[in-house]
């Protein structure tokens, strides 16, 4: 069972998600993920979602982004 990020950790995790994908919106949150202690997901206006993946002391660890669209992704 999933369970969300509540309370000052929210805040303070979704500002720093938001600041590494340079903006978008939280769409889900995760408290102990397998990967990390906290994932968010944000959804850009393109509508790729990225996971960032945030440490104890809310620091970027890792991401994975899901494109709405994986095509024409080239150069």
């Amino acid at each position: 069972t999933d369970v969300p990020i509540t309370g000052p950790a929210l805040e303070r995790a979704s500002a720093a998600a938001l600041e590494f994908t340079g903006g978008g919106q939280v769409t889900g949150t995760e408290v102990g993920d397998e990967e990390s202690l906290y994932e968010v997901e944000v959804t850009l206006p393109d509508g790729t979602q990225v996971d960032v993946q945030l440490d104890e002391g809310f620091n970027v660890v890792g991401s994975e982004a899901d494109g709405a669209d994986d095509e024409g992704s080239g150069d």
